[in-house]
């Protein structure tokens, strides 16, 4: 990094010799005595070299006709595609650049005509297999919209597939990684962290192709695996990214495999719960709770206020569904008490945070949480239920700990904790009443670390990092940027010194309503302040 205060070499010499003369000079001595040579005058400070010219528009499409068949940074470049600028959807032409790295690894890079200098990296989501492209496409092909990264904030844009094609079966997470191939265990790796370096590297070097320079600011932004991936690229590769945004993930992926795992452990037992009872019960919750915002709006806006017991649901109780199907046993209730309440060993520390409620709690978790625990111990058993069954905390959470730090899957939160130390921004967000990776545990995990960053000289953590909750939204809901705009949030913190303090969430409701619902920074929640369209975050305060 350049120091401004730093005095040149040359300067720094010249200096130590005019100082060498006046010392001489105030020694006296005869007139006979010649005075000493004047010091060398210091050399200039040479002059910066000038900024390569912006490239012509044939020059960018030249470039983006040769690129194919070019092997940068390792990458493969299989295909570019021009596309010229068609307004409103995108204002300026882009080149769309594809490439491969062995075994799997496939990744976007699109570059625009009028380049900010930004560059904008996503991740991906679940097992990932796919790239979460800049462009989406109608049936015929055609292009209906861009990311408005690209569109509006004229960002170099980077994806990949993470490592896995989800659309080759032979290719796609997590049955690859159980191959025992050498391919399989690559694979893996790419999964766990090494994807997120070869995308940037490539990505970035793409870039200086096109204009002869490297990105002035640069940016990561994901949720759910995306946001795995963006704690990974502020604790592996700090120094390539000036902002990052990482939401609906935990910071601790151990810990919530573990909670994954002791509920699929559950499963074919007289204690799970069928997809019904969970929506039905999430029902219940949210009748109750809904009002608590000060709005009867079908979404519960500050769901760690609502203490709903899941005890009403157990059958024959008064507030309890009369259908057998949809009421509770009292192994049921104590299932879903325990999804709410925190995942503790037996020395008493915490392993999970608790769930708030949500729709969907226990659904889908026995998929994750043993592609998760085959990353950490490279058994492919952990796929079945069988092995799921026999699931202990006691000793498989410390296996799921050391396996998933060994490949490189997991959070070292002391490294993100340098990270914002360092200067640079992290927003972290989760949806309220996301049912698939606990709000409550990410922001357990963001305090341990801002905890770790305030050990490391920064007094205050608000400077460099902030939590954000999206009111009511499932998982994943409010990571599209048309949704809540954490492009303009992080850049405007970055580049202007404007730290976000609250955002706004738009959706569709239920019921096909358009709405919209502030952002608040945690521990504030959205509060209606009794007039107004409730159907909008005007009418609404953080507090």
């Amino acid at each position: 990094m350049h120091d401004k205060n730093r005095v040149p070499r040359a300067l720094q010499s010249g200096g130590l010799l005019l100082a060498t003369a006046l010392v001489l000079q105030g020694c006296g001595g005869s007139d006979s005595t010649p005075a000493p040579a004047p010091a060398p005058p210091a050399a200039a400070t040479p002059a910066p070299a000038p900024a390569p010219a912006a490239p012509t528009a044939a020059q960018l499409k030249s470039t983006c006709d040769t690129l194919v068949g070019q092997v940068i940074e390792g990458v493969t470049v299989t295909g570019t595609t021009r596309f010229e600028a068609n307004a409103p959807i995108y204002p300026a032409g882009f080149c769309q650049v594809l490439g491969t790295r062995a075994p799997f690894l496939d990744i976007e890079i699109d570059v625009p005509d009028n380049w900010t200098g930004r560059y904008w990296q996503q991740g991906g989501g679940g097992f990932d297999g796919r790239i979460a492209s800049v462009a989406t496409k109608d049936a015929g092909g055609a292009v209906t919209a861009v990311s408005p990264v690209l569109a509006l904030k004229g960002a170099v844009y980077a994806a990949s597939n993470g490592g896995n094609r989800a659309d080759v079966p032979a290719q796609a997470a997590p049955a690859i990684w159980a191959s025992g191939t050498d391919d399989g265990r690559q694979s893996a790796t790419d999964y766990a962290y090494a994807a997120v370096g070869t995308t940037l590297q490539f990505g970035k070097a793409v870039a200086k192709a096109f204009f002869g320079q490297a990105p002035s600011h640069s940016y990561f932004n994901g949720c759910s695996n995306g946001g795995r991936n963006a704690y990974i690229a502020a604790q592996r590769w700090p120094q390539e990214f000036d902002g990052i945004v990482s939401g609906c993930e935990t910071m601790d992926m151990a810990g919530q495999t573990s909670g994954w795992l002791q509920a699929a452990s559950l499963g074919g037992t007289s204690a799970a719960l069928s997809p019904a009872q969970t929506g039905a019960a999430y029902a219940a919750a949210l009748s109750a709770c809904d009002a608590l915002d000060g709005a009867a709006d079908g979404v519960i806006g500050n769901p760690q206020a609502c203490t709903f017991d899941p005890a009403q649901l157990q059958c024959g109780m008064p507030g309890a569904s009369t259908d057998a199907s949809l009421c509770l046993s009292t192994a049921q209730v104590a299932t879903l008490k325990s999804f709410l309440s925190d995942l503790k060993l037996q020395n008493g520390s915490t392993v999970l945070s608790g769930y708030s409620w949500g729709n969907g709690l226990g659904l889908g978790w026995g998929g994750l949480g043993g592609g998760f625990a085959l990353l950490a111990s490279g058994d492919p058993a952990w796929l079945t239920p069988a092995k799921q069954a026999g699931f202990r905390l006691e000793t498989d959470y410390a296996m799921l700990g050391a396996g998933l730090a060994a490949i490189g899957a997991d959070h070292d939160k002391a490294a993100i904790a340098s990270y914002v130390a360092s200067g640079r921004k992290l927003i972290s967000w989760h949806d309220g009443s996301d049912a698939l990776l606990s709000p409550n545990d990410h922001y357990r995990n963001w305090t341990t670390m801002t905890g770790l960053a305030r050990s490391m000289g920064l007094a205050d953590t608000d400077s460099g990092t902030r939590f954000f909750i999206v009111p009511g939204g499932g998982h994943a809901d409010g990571a599209a940027l048309e949704e809540v705009d954490w492009a303009s949030a992080v850049m405007g913190w970055v580049e202007d010194g404007h730290a976000p303090t609250q955002m706004t969430y738009s959706f569709t409701d239920a019921g096909g309503t358009a709405r919209s619902m502030p952002v608040c920074q945690y521990p504030r929640f959205p509060k209606y302040m009794g007039t107004g369209d409730i159907h909008t975050a005007a009418s609404y305060t953080c507090s």
